[in-house]
């Protein structure tokens, strides 16, 4: 009877991926700096040895009444782009906010602001990443000549063409032959918008830039 339990047990393991060292982990996830969770759950992701933190029904229970999220992630709303998942985080952990090419408005900055300000979150990662069909849109308007949608994805489009970064790129390089750096520009353009906010300021908060590649599960900090 008990080999039947031991083995029963084992066939759980395995079927929810849970490994021996996950506990370890777990305790240096904790003891970890904000930058070093994010950038050593990208790798336990990229290395298919997710521990899948804080993704449980006791998570739940006690954030029920408050948060404390230790990031703010801005990012795209790309369904290849789900922050928990390649950082490796997950109930509580991310403060995130997600529109098409990582914009920044003003309700988005509004976002920011209060996890800044109420829930005392140290560090914003502003997340682009390849393939961004935001910044694709962009980058098929030669000469604001493209199709008009009559709706509001020309607002998206318009908002990137008129970004200072996303000029400056196309001075060095024609956007067409400069898709990451086009992509990067608009990363940057939105870093620095968040970096110029009086709360932001106030509270010394850090700001991250960082690219995430669809074809690989990597991200890099720029």
């Amino acid at each position: 009877m008990k080999k039947i339990i031991l083995v029963s047990f084992l066939m759980l393991l395995a079927a929810t991926g849970c490994d021996k060292n996950d506990t370890k982990k777990l305790e240096e996830n904790k003891n970890q700096t904000p930058l070093e969770k994010l950038v050593s759950g990208n790798q336990r992701f990229l290395e298919e040895k997710t521990i899948h933190p804080h993704q449980n029904k006791k998570s739940v229970l006690e954030n029920q009444n408050v948060q404390h999220p230790f990031a703010i992630v801005v990012t795209c709303s790309d369904s290849r782009v789900s922050p928990e998942i390649l950082f490796d985080q997950g109930i509580g952990d991310l403060f995130v906010i997600r529109n098409a090419g990582n914009l920044i408005s003003d309700i988005d900055m509004g976002s920011i602001e209060y996890a800044v300000e109420h829930l005392d979150v140290k560090v914003i990662v502003i997340l682009g990443h390849t393939e961004c069909g935001a910044i694709k849109a962009y980058i098929g308007d030669k000469n604001n000549d493209y199709k008009k949608h009559l709706n509001h994805i020309d607002d998206i489009v318009e908002t990137i063409a008129e970004e200072k970064e996303e000029q400056e790129a196309e001075k060095q390089t024609p956007k067409q032959d400069n898709v990451l750096g086009c992509i990067n520009a608009n990363i940057e353009h939105s870093n620095r918008l968040v970096q110029e906010n009086l709360i932001v300021k106030e509270h010394k908060t850090k700001i991250i830039s960082m690219r995430y590649d669809v074809h690989t599960g990597k991200i890099i900090q720029l």
